[in-house]
């Protein structure tokens, strides 16, 4: 483990390419080289607008009067665009926001907040706020772990910008909160199935709820997709066409289209199919009959047998959108065949296609899918395409946690799929398929865990890393809870014990040091039941780090030799027990013990760490030219290797160096170097950085 925060801890918000050599793991971890951001990117995150959109000509009015209203002394709060599921709020808001997008020259933030997804988990705050950060150019590994701190570098970034925000399918005010700019500037526009009074009553937001098509918008959306000359000839078709509707927007499309492919079909043959299905999708029954679920299961008739399987198949992950490469694992085909019948999918609307190769579900459709899965499919079936699912995953974030940190301690699958393995070329490579599946990865960990399948806690403990790497810190903390649930049903105490750890690095990473004090410990006397002697030794040099971080100089040496009795000359103990050392006084056998931890650290990426750590001690023991010195030769080489945010800890602590060895303007120019990097990334740090400044800056003119 390391401290989120700054000090002598490395951590995984922290610095790029730099050994996790301090952590309740034991591995090695290497972290991704950060490249240059610029400080001040335009973000254009607003999806794509429909082609046949009913112009609601009053609501986009009323949303534009607010945007005028919305001068550079205050923000404008549209909270609830709402109304019930289908009804077209997304849809009215994105194109809306396109047409006014000029308006706001430093750009547009978009996210789906999932609130009421059938299946999957609605995207909590924490996971949004980093979504906002990387686009801000904030780089992954520097975004904060903790909620609170996500949300305050989020307003210090918007404040005195002017940006549209749309916050979409909100589940209620609680969920916005923390999504809200602090400052003038900035309109955001919230859509929710539910009123979110929460906003208007203390945030001054606005309310503009959203109705069904009236009969009039009704008809123009199927005249623009059928033609208004074959609606003429049959008006009472049309007429019972928009009945079974409802004005739902959703289910109108649904019915054009199949109307316009099927130019041969009566309408009144259609119409007769609505009437003849009285079942409907309890979730818009809401005392009226709408007729969606018709309306569905029409179209789904008209797909081929492959297609029609694989739409029910994309109903039964949790997650909240899927790649092609993962339906060909749920559906046990190749990814070629995969693409050509998501195409078709795609062509009978029932499924999007995003950016990235990602095919989305609206949520009625996927509860209807999962629906039809549970009539056409057995138990067996789906519960088989699941474990294919969850085995693509599985291999692939294997195979990307091996790629980012070759020497982790990975547990032997206890077989492999040939079909639905994965290889990585490069880091990179890896780290760009998980930064688009992590939430997919977590989604099939829950569901994984929830029906019981033995490989979910595995891939929560694989899943770790990569989690932390991004600095995911409450992803990583609930699927190794929901891991460690699952390991529990199913008796697995090697999981358990890993997932102990894992629960340990995640509550460090949070600072909430009791607890990862009792995982930790737990997982130590785990390991040390099931002879696991190496992962025992890991769990201790893991608690010596935490009580660093309580300044508990004792107990961390304590630690650190418990782990050296199990493992001789162990870089991570050596490291934690000089640094405990150093802190006591204790300056020979801790510069000793630093030294070995050099000298052992198994690869370069390492070294500027082990190097930043002696300069620490060296510093402590009041040897301040050799602690330069050694920061000296931890900067050359970390920015040799291209270490962005660990250059800028070595600045930082030389910088510090400096100032106590009285060298003020040697410690300004170092600070400056530091705070130049850590600003360009947008980390955290700088604010710390830049206080020693202002501190200099006082002290010059007393």
């Amino acid at each position: 483990m390391g401290s989120p925060n700054g000090g002598t801890h490395n951590s995984a918000s922290e610095a790029g390419n730099v050994v996790q050599a301090q952590n309740v793991h034991g591995d090695v971890h290497i972290h991704g080289r950060t490249s240059s951001t610029s400080p001040r990117v335009v973000p254009r995150q607003l999806p794509a607008t429909v082609r046949h959109f009913i112009n609601r000509t009053v609501e986009q009015d009323a949303l534009t009067t607010l945007l005028n209203g919305a001068g550079d002394d205050r923000t404008v709060l549209v909270s609830t665009v709402d109304g019930l599921a289908g009804v077209g709020k997304s849809t009215l808001v994105v194109q809306w926001a396109h047409h006014v997008r000029e308006q706001f020259a430093d750009g547009e933030l978009y996210v789906n907040l999932r609130g009421f997804d059938p299946a999957a988990e609605p995207t909590s705050p924490a996971e949004a706020l980093a979504g906002f950060l990387t686009a801000l150019g904030v780089a992954p590994e520097a975004v904060p772990a903790a909620e609170e701190a996500r949300a305050a570098q989020f307003r210090t970034l918007v404040h005195g910008r002017r940006m549209l925000l749309v916050l979409d399918n909100a589940r209620d005010t609680e969920q916005v909160l923390p999504l809200l700019p602090g400052s003038p500037g900035c309109l955001v526009v919230v859509t929710s199935r539910q009123r979110l009074d929460g906003l208007v009553a203390h945030h001054g937001a606005q309310r503009l709820a959203l109705t069904t098509l009236t009969r009039d918008e009704g008809h123009q959306l199927l005249t623009r997709y059928v033609g208004a000359e074959r609606l003429a000839h049959e008006p009472e078709a049309v007429t019972a066409l928009l009945e079974h509707c409802a004005g739902l927007p959703l289910a109108l499309t649904l019915v054009a289209v199949q109307a316009a492919a099927e130019p041969d079909v009566s309408l009144d043959d259609l119409a007769a199919d609505l009437r003849d299905e009285r079942d409907r999708l309890d979730a818009l029954d809401a005392g009226g009959k709408t007729g969606i679920r018709a309306v569905f299961s029409w179209s789904y008739r008209t797909l081929s047998p492959e297609a029609a399987r694989l739409f029910r198949l994309i109903g039964l992950p949790n997650s909240p959108d899927i790649s092609s490469t993962a339906v060909a694992a749920l559906a046990g085909t190749d990814q070629r065949r995969a693409r050509r019948t998501l195409a078709e999918l795609c062509r009978a609307h029932l499924l999007t296609r995003r950016a990235g190769d990602r095919y989305v579900l609206h949520d009625l459709l996927r509860a209807y899918a999962r629906e039809r899965a549970h009539t056409d499919d057995t138990e067996q079936e789906r519960t088989a395409a699941l474990q294919r699912q969850l085995d693509h995953y599985l291999y692939a974030t294997y195979a990307a946690s091996q790629r980012l940190a070759p020497t982790r301690i990975l547990p032997d699958l206890d077989y492999a799929d040939k079909q639905l393995s994965r290889a990585f070329a490069t880091y990179e490579e890896a780290l760009a398929w998980w930064d688009s599946e992590h939430a997919s990865v977590l989604a099939a960990i829950r569901q994984a865990v929830t029906i019981g399948m033995p490989r979910g806690p595995w891939l929560a403990h694989v899943a770790a890393y990569p989690f932390k790497l991004r600095g995911l810190i409450d992803e990583m903390r609930a699927s190794s809870a929901d891991g460690l649930k699952g390991a529990r049903k199913n008796g697995d105490r090697p999981a358990q014990a890993r997932l102990l750890g894992d629960l340990g690095t995640a509550h460090f990473f949070r600072r909430e040091f009791d607890a990862a004090i009792r995982y930790t410990q737990s997982a130590a006397e785990l390991f040390a039941e099931l002879g696991e002697h190496r992962w025992e030794a890991i769990m201790h040099a893991g608690l010596g780090e935490i009580f660093l971080e309580l300044e508990r100089y004792t107990d961390a040496a304590t630690s650190a030799r418990h782990a050296l009795q199990i493992q001789h000359e162990w870089p991570p103990a050596e490291a934690v027990l000089g640094l405990a050392l150093a802190h006591l006084g204790e300056f020979t056998e801790a510069f000793a013990h630093l030294q070995c931890s050099l000298d052992l650290t198994p690869n370069e990426f390492t070294q500027g760490y082990a190097l930043t750590n002696l300069g620490t001690a060296y510093r402590l023991a009041g040897d301040i030219d050799n602690a330069a010195r050694t920061y000296r030769r931890a900067i050359e080489h970390r920015r040799g290797l291209g270490q962005r945010l660990g250059e800028a800890e070595s600045l930082t602590m030389l910088g510090d160096a400096l100032r106590a060895g009285g060298n003020a303007e040697g410690a300004r120019e170092t600070w400056q170097q530091a705070l130049a990097i850590l600003d360009q990334l947008g980390h955290p740090d700088a604010d710390t950085v830049r206080s020693h400044l202002n501190t200099l800056d006082a002290a010059d003119h007393d």
